[in-house]
């Protein structure tokens, strides 16, 4: 199987701080683990983070379910969150995602790497996803109140 892998960034006018956590937090809209339960969907989450702590993140919704796990392998508020990422698109693989944050132009600037993930349509569909997730977190930040 071929593997490829998709670098996404995006400039957030806030502090790296606040934008990690906004991102690693579950409860938080921005964050790639976030869902609320409405009455069309429904997710669950089990979420430790710590070094070698798992997460689990399903949503369900129209009679289907995307479920998402994986582990943490590094974290560092304001600077770094690295875990692997198993779902569908992976085909059962662990990929890995990298997202930094980088003191930029008096904001962040945050780079996502995802890397060994299958090359065919639906693990490209990846991309999507990440830059859907990526402009949920600058209007999250931007939303909140100081």
């Amino acid at each position: 199987m071929k593997l490829t892998d998709l670098e996404l960034s995006r400039q957030i006018p806030a502090s790296p701080e606040e934008v990690y956590d906004v991102w690693i937090d579950p409860h938080s809209p921005g964050g790639p683990w976030f869902s609320p339960n409405t009455e069309h969907q429904q997710s669950k989450i089990i979420f430790d983070a710590k070094v070698d702590g798992l997460f689990y993140h399903r949503v369900s919704a129209a009679g289907q379910s995307w479920i998402h796990y994986g582990r943490f392998t590094q974290l560092e508020r304001g600077k770094v969150v690295e875990h692997t990422w198993v779902c569908e698109a992976t085909k059962g693989r662990e990929s890995i995602v990298t997202t930094t944050f980088e003191p930029r132009d008096g904001g962040t600037f945050v780079k996502l790497s995802h890397t060994g993930f299958p090359d065919d349509e639906e693990g490209r569909g990846q991309s999507g996803g990440w830059k859907w997730v990526l402009g949920a977190l600058a209007e999250a930040v931007a939303n909140r109140k100081p």
